[in-house]
């Protein structure tokens, strides 16, 4: 692909824990956002596991006429420190970092920097929306920018949210826009 959309699933109704569908809020998110996307050129749809990311996902692929594929690669994760890496975060991070999901962790980030690599391995032209979670949008912008190992945590990512992530002829990643809700106005 030669042009990443990367999502953030629309609004959840429930607990992270519970796996949540959309709310009726986010249901009307993920239209605005398939409608957005349309004329886009867009190719394919993956999206992770969740069920949240699936039916934002579902939405969109619909609205779209696209192939829809779920990638475990777009798991919920969270970039979390190895025992000598504490140092890399700021230290009024680290009660929030303590208290990430065992099943969410991704140390060192080691899991979703490989996902990025995966995802953006040069390949066939097009367009990709992926649909996933705002701290693996993050990631993703932090992994394309070579940004320190806590920079995602300074990127606020809206749920519906579309990030433009584009290749260069030289095969280098650049970063068009983070978090448009543009499409979301008036919610």
């Amino acid at each position: 692909m030669d042009r990443i959309l990367l999502v953030r699933h629309a609004e959840a109704e429930g607990h992270d824990g519970e796996d949540p569908g959309l709310s009726p809020l986010g249901v009307h998110q993920a239209s605005l956002l398939a409608e957005r996307l349309a004329g886009q050129g867009v190719t394919e749809v993956l999206h992770g596991p969740r069920r949240r990311a699936r039916q934002t996902a579902q939405q969109v692929a619909q609205r779209l006429g696209c192939p829809l594929q779920q990638a475990d690669l777009l798991e919920d994760r969270t970039p979390c420190p190895s025992a000598g890496r504490w140092g890399d975060y700021p230290q009024h991070r680290h009660p929030f970092l303590h208290g990430v999901p065992e099943q969410e962790r991704d140390e060192d980030g080691v899991a979703l920097a490989a996902a990025w690599k995966h995802l953006s391995a040069p390949g066939s032209s097009g367009v990709l929306v992926a649909v996933t979670h705002a701290f693996v949008v993050g990631s993703f912008v932090r992994e394309v920018l070579g940004a320190p190992p806590a920079a995602w945590l300074q990127l606020p990512i809206a749920n519906a949210s579309i990030t433009d992530l584009r290749a260069r002829e030289n095969g280098e990643w650049t970063v068009a826009g983070v978090s448009d809700v543009g499409h979301l106005r008036g919610l």
